[in-house]
């Protein structure tokens, strides 16, 4: 059993930090063998005819409100649980339910949404609750499992914030972009931030940290994925160790698609590609001038490796 502790802070950005664990959880249980196992299983324990996805809907549901018990996390703890934990543990709060319900209803195809609320209007920032919501025919059905309300039902609460998961139909994206894509960046700092992250580590305030935020917040991408936001914070304030991290940068490089250069580079900087600054003395594609020379210091370019695959780092080299 393999168990993950962060400190989390207090306002939205403890908020945010645990939706976007929520939200990893729920693709995560979405796709394991043993939670569509058991939502097999159960579908076919209640007799739910094949294509009747309403029905699938309200039986998981059923379940997950009959099985499991409404018990609170430890004291002054966020515990998160999996899907799979959930199955054989089959307790937990709010968040522990929408985990579960939302990996049963992803594992069978459903699509599905996550619903914080809050009590207080004059708190916007303020959640108190989360369930999930399931969509059919274009209407979300409301799915709060830790009341003994029939599916539909909603609390009426003056602050409700509807966040949507990462997925290939229901994110507003590009379709020529795979899924797990949040923007696309030109190949230098985006490439430089990956490869220090998968093996040479980072200290704090680097500039390809900053020429990354400042490209998605331009396209307004930065939003998309709040695990990438959380990188990039920690990273930026903290810096990060020398360390071998394969699927870190792996899951970097895949929120973080490298575009094709322009076929004509902007007037006024015929190697510079985007804005002209992002930073102070940070270029696109470039590392700071360096004091002792003219010429600009940058990377040798190359086409960005496939994901889960491994890439050798090539020193830096002057042009």
């Amino acid at each position: 059993m393999r168990i993950t502790t962060y400190r989390v802070p207090t306002g939205p950005a403890g908020t945010a930090r645990t939706v976007g664990h929520i939200r990893s959880l729920i693709l995560r249980g979405g796709k394991d063998m043993a939670v569509r196992r058991q939502a097999v299983r159960l579908l076919k324990a209640r007799g739910v005819r094949p294509k009747d996805y309403l029905g699938e809907i309200e039986a998981l549901f059923a379940w997950v409100r009959r099985t499991v018990r409404y018990t609170r996390d430890p004291y002054r703890v966020e515990l998160l649980h999996s899907a799979r934990r959930m199955l054989q543990l089959r307790a937990g709060d709010c968040d522990d339910m929408t985990i579960l319900l939302g990996a049963l209803l992803q594992s069978v195809g459903h699509q599905v949404r996550i619903v914080l609320v809050g009590p207080d209007a004059a708190r916007p920032g303020l959640f108190t609750h989360v369930y999930p919501e399931a969509e059919y025919r274009g209407r979300w059905i409301a799915l709060d499992a830790t009341m003994p309300h029939p599916m539909g039902w909603a609390p009426d609460s003056p602050v409700k914030k509807v966040v949507p998961l990462r997925t290939r139909k229901g994110c507003a994206m590009d379709a020529t972009e795979p899924e797990g894509t949040i923007g696309r960046l030109p190949p230098g700092p985006a490439a430089d931030l990956v490869a220090a992250v998968r093996r040479d580590g980072l200290p704090a305030r680097d500039p390809r940290v900053r020429a990354v935020w400042a490209g998605l917040r331009a396209q307004g991408l930065l939003g998309r994925d709040p695990w990438v936001q959380q990188v990039l914070r920690r990273i930026w304030r903290t810096g990060l160790p020398q360390a071998h991290r394969p699927r870190t940068a792996a899951r970097l490089a895949a929120a973080l698609r490298y575009a094709e250069a322009p076929a004509a580079l902007p007037a006024g900087y015929p190697a510079v590609w985007g804005p002209p600054t992002v930073g102070p003395g940070y270029y696109y594609g470039y590392r700071p001038r360096p004091p002792y020379g003219h010429r600009p210091w940058r990377p040798a370019h190359r086409p960005p490796a496939p994901y889960g695959y491994p890439r050798v780092p090539r020193p830096l080299r002057y042009r």
